[in-house]
This record gives structure tokens, C-alpha cells and sequence, in this order.
């Protein structure tokens, strides 16, 4: 059976794949190369993993000037791999999930360097597979670590920064600024244009946000406070009308009073009556009192 009419749909998939840029800043790759070195330094001179302190007793170099020895490797691999060999042409097309590949090399090559160096530097090691493959397990149980972190890092500075874009976007188009509605984290959840928000309800220690997307109402549940949200929104526009509810007052459709008291619909929301307490009671009053 012929196989090759597949390698069409093969190719055509790699394609599709989100190219990896999160390392195409040279400032990004400074402060990963940076942060990896400092993290496995202090890793390895404050916590001494796998007893490292009893390898080299009876060494002339201290701990201190090994451990150095052994980041400055890690510094050197890292810096030829992120600003030589980026240059490489098929390096600049590596996918988010073929960059994994990239960085199990960039670990094969610190184990590397790590070995020749400790071998050339101290007479209880001798350059052995087994002692290559001893190195290469501990580089890959510490350079992981920072490394994520630093990943996640510029990732997030990235998503912060589309966010902020498409903020002066909306404002450019509108002439409003957008709500950022944060959780209790102060975490970016969700963003809507103000007229696109109805109302918020208080639920235990999450709030439950009603706001209209396209031709439909939405709802998120975000754990925060309605006090919190209350606090960077504009008193003008968004009302409360009971301790459990915030409401868009530009929104309501009705403001009636039956035999329990006074309630409120709003736009898209005919399901949910929304009561109306005694203490907030007077803007809305105010607000829809009948004219003469």
C-alpha cells in the first residue's frame, strides 16, 4: 500500500501549527538564560540536592566556585543555542510543540559540558556513558523548572499586552474604555464594553456576571467580590439595588412595585427579577419617577 498521498496531510498539519515566538525577543532570551542560571545556582548551593556536598569533599575548589563553574556551562550552552543556533533557518519554523524537542537538546548539550568539565576538574570522575548519563538525569530534574517559569512568564506578558491592545481598540472604536473585570487574584478574566454588561449578582464569595455576547446573554462566575467590582465601575452607570446585586441602571426595561416591594428587569433578562432594597431604593426613584 502506497503511503505517500498521506504526506500531503502531513505536511498541511505542521503548517497549521502555531510557530514558537515566545523566544524571539533577544530581551526574552537575556532574561531566560539570566533567570535559569541564577535559579540553578542558588537550587544548588542552598539546597544541595541529591547530596552533591559529599561528591566533591576533598576537592582544591570550593562548592561554591564548583557550583559557578557548573552555571557558566549551563550559560554558555544556553547562550549558543538561543543566539547561534536561532539563526538556523528551520529553527525559526519550530512549533510550539516541536520546541520541546529543541529544549531536550539544549539539556543533552549542558549535560555535556557539565561532564567534560567536572571530569577535567576533579580526579573522582572519569568520562564514562554512566557518567554522562548520571549528569544528564540531575541537569534534567533542575533546568526544567526555571526554564517553565520563564516560558510562563513572557507567555503571560504577551496575553497582557494582546488584552491591553484590544482595549485601545475598543476605546479607539467606541470612545469608552472597556471594564476589566479581575478575580479575587486581581487576574484578568474577562473584559466587555460597559454597555455590554447588564448585571452582576453576589453568590457566597463568587458573582455571578451577566453580560450580552453577539445576540445572546452570557453569564461567568468569577471569584471576587461585588464590593470589589463595585469599586472600579462607573456610579453613574452601574447601580446597586439590593446587597446582592449591581445592576446596569441604563439597562432596566421596569421598575415596578408589587406586594413583596420593588423589583427591576433588564434588557435580555425577563427571567430574573432583581429586588429592590429599602436603602436603595431612592435612585431609582429618582431615575424613573413618572414626569408631569
Amino acid at each position: 500500500m502506497k503511503s505517500l498521498p498521506t504526506l500531503p496531510l502531513i505536511s498541511r498539519y505542521t503548517a497549521e501549527q502555531p510557530r514558537f515566538t515566545l523566544l524571539d525577543s533577544v530581551a526574552n532570551r537575556i532574561s531566560l538564560i539570566a533567570f535559569c542560571s541564577v535559579f540553578s545556582f542558588l537550587f544548588m548551593y542552598i539546597f544541595l540536592p541529591f547530596n552533591i556536598n559529599m561528591w566533591y569533599e576533598g576537592q582544591q575548589l570550593s562548592l561554591m566556585a564548583l557550583f559557578l563553574i557548573f552555571t557558566l556551562c549551563g550559560v554558555v550552552v544556553l547562550t549558543i543555542s538561543q543566539f547561534g543556533l536561532a539563526r538556523l533557518k528551520w529553527r525559526r519554523k519550530l512549533t510550539n510543540a516541536t520546541y520541546l524537542c529543541w529544549f531536550l537538546g539544549e539539556i543533552v548539550g549542558v549535560a555535556v559540558m557539565v561532564t567534560i568539565v567536572d571530569v577535567t576538574l576533579t580526579d573522582t570522575f572519569f568520562l564514562t556513558w554512566a557518567e554522562f548519563i548520571t549528569t544528564l538525569r540531575y541537569i534534567a530534574l533542575i533546568l526544567p523548572l526555571p526554564y517553565c517559569i520563564s516560558l510562563l512568564w513572557f507567555f503571560t506578558r504577551e496575553k497582557m499586552a494582546q488584552l491591553k491592545s484590544l482595549e485601545k481598540e475598543q476605546v479607539i472604536k467606541t470612545g469608552d474604555p472597556c471594564i476589566l473585570i479581575r478575580d479575587e487574584h486581581d487576574k484578568p478574566v474577562l473584559t466587555l464594553h460597559p454597555g455590554k454588561l447588564l448585571l452582576m449578582k453576589a453568590e457566597d464569595n463568587y458573582v455571578q456576571v451577566f453580560y450580552i455576547s453577539g445576540n445572546t446573554i452570557s453569564k461567568e462566575l468569577i471569584r471576587t467580590s461585588l464590593k470589589k467590582l463595585e469599586s472600579y465601575l462607573s456610579p453613574d452607570n452601574f447601580v446597586r439595588a439590593h446587597r446582592s446585586y449591581l445592576v446596569n441602571i441604563s439597562k432596566v426595561v421596569l421598575f415596578k412595585k408589587n406586594t413583596k416591594g420593588h423589583y427591576l428587569e433588564l434588557e435580555g433578562l425577563h427571567d430574573i427579577s432583581v429586588p429592590v432594597s429599602a436603602t436603595c431604593l431612592n435612585a431609582f426613584q429618582e431615575r424613573f419617577a413618572p414626569t408631569s
